[in-house]
């Protein structure tokens, strides 16, 4: 019985990087497209306006999200990568904060008694997991633990930790959503969840919920963040229903319509569809595996 436990187990495995391979090339043909001279990732709607850069040189940002004095340093590589450092990978591979994440990372700080005294967990948080590391500047979780699924942005994270006095304790991990050597550890570890724009490939969308439920304790909370994306979004919600209480977000506050009004207003590339972040609040049903 242990030798086909273990078949299954390196079968999920390979089918896991196998998917993270196809889209690391997905990902890889539709920077190619976007790309400018700038940047590998640039893609044509930027932002919406609610972070804050400054430039401390070699790559290294000071970054604020408006309405809180809290910041973090971040490195953001402007470079191109390989196929194969991009596979396992859950972003564009380099530079962008995506409307996702930046509409993540305002709710979080706007919402910091969901963190208070809680073990939080970033998923596909890419090369800055800025969401998770603003959240740890605040002091509020117990403890911070920020994934992606590529070695190279793990890293690059590792790198802006180290550039960083957090308050609290906070690592940095690989995690690939479905497999099972790199999830197991985290089980039943994490009272919250969170990721952003990481919905968009439909053969992760699979892994991506049973690595929520592995790693979040009964009564745990996942934050989802992403566009509807000609129904990707709702997909999940409907996928998520059996296991998780689903509450959907579509209206923030004031603050973020009138970021979302200007920059919508002036930018001819916004496409609601694809550009809009939902919010989605999973509530980990008792008695749920």
């Amino acid at each position: 019985m242990t030798g086909s436990n273990n078949e299954n187990c390196e079968n999920k495995s390979t089918v896991a990087r196998r998917r993270w391979k196809i889209l690391a090339e997905a990902l890889q043909r539709t920077s190619a497209r976007d790309a400018s001279p700038d940047s590998a990732s640039t893609r044509k709607f930027q932002s919406f306006g609610l972070l804050s850069f400054d430039s401390l040189g070699q790559d290294f940002y000071s970054v604020r999200c408006i309405n809180w004095d809290l910041k973090v340093t971040v490195r953001l590589l402007r470079r191109d990568f390989s196929p194969t450092q991009l596979t396992g990978f859950n972003n564009t591979g380099n530079v962008c904060i995506w409307p996702s994440e930046e509409i993540l990372t305002y709710y979080c700080l706007d919402n910091l008694s969901i963190f208070s005294g809680k073990s939080v967990l970033e998923l596909g948080g890419g090369m800055t997991c800025l969401a998770g590391m603003l959240v740890a500047a605040s002091g509020e979780p117990s403890k911070m633990v920020l994934t992606d699924g590529n070695a190279l942005s793990v890293n690059n994270v590792k790198v802006s930790l180290q550039r960083n006095y957090l308050p609290m304790e906070t690592y940095t991990r690989v995690l690939r959503w479905g497999v099972p050597d790199e999830v197991s550890p985290h089980q039943g570890k994490f009272d919250v969840a969170m990721c952003a724009d990481c919905l968009f490939f439909d053969e992760g969308r699979e892994s991506l919920l049973s690595t929520l439920l592995k790693v979040l304790r009964p009564g745990g909370t996942a934050l989802v963040v992403a566009p509807s994306r000609s129904g990707t979004f709702q997909t999940f919600a409907s996928m998520c229903r059996p296991h998780f209480m689903v509450a959907v977000v579509e209206k923030y506050d004031q603050v973020v319509d009138q970021h979302v009004q200007k920059q919508t207003t002036m930018d001819p590339y916004y496409n609601k569809n694809l550009h809009f972040p939902l919010l989605m609040i999973l509530k980990k049903k008792i008695g749920t595996n």
